[in-house]
């Protein structure tokens, strides 16, 4: 069984952690960080300095992401009783809640995303060093040697969506 996590040795642990990111804050080496509070060395110094990192990140996180549900809750509270009398446009309202918070807990299924140009707009067309670097890569094969400047032998099949 793992052992609290209020419990003195973890709490010290922490402490120690919250030391070691306020000395790399100030300057000071993972190695001087290691001699300062006892780490066997550097590697322990710098999982320190990472966890505490984390920690300090995660705890806003979590703040933010409670309040968030909080209001979720009263949003769907306020339009809940209008829902159960008939109301649809409460019912869409508290399905739309119901899905922030799905998304918010990570419950939603991931939604995947065809790969665009910036823009968005256009789909996702390789880039001129990989076209390149597939010519190349061909005409190796070939054994031939490939045509300064574009990078495309004599006679090489060129898939069709690569532009010449």
């Amino acid at each position: 069984m793992s052992e609290p996590k209020t419990s003195v040795r973890r709490l010290q642990a922490v402490d120690r952690q919250r030391r070691a990111l306020e000395l790399r804050k100030a300057g000071a080496s993972f190695d001087e960080i290691a001699t300062t509070l006892g780490y066997r060395g550097k590697s322990g110094a710098y999982q320190a300095v990472m966890s505490a990192l984390r920690r300090t990140l995660q705890e806003p996180a979590d703040e933010v992401r409670t309040l968030e549900l909080a209001r979720l809750d009263r949003a769907q509270r306020t339009a809940w009783e209008r829902m159960l009398h008939g109301d649809l446009d409460a019912l869409g309202k508290v399905l739309k809640v119901m899905e922030h918070r799905a998304k918010l807990l990570g419950l939603a299924a991931p939604t995947k995303i065809a790969p665009t140009d910036p823009s968005g707009e256009y789909e996702y067309a390789r880039s001129q060093l990989d076209i390149k670097l597939s010519r190349i890569a061909a005409s190796l094969r070939a054994n031939e040697a490939p045509v300064p400047g574009d990078g495309a032998a004599d006679g090489e099949e060129v898939p069709a969506d690569v532009p010449a």
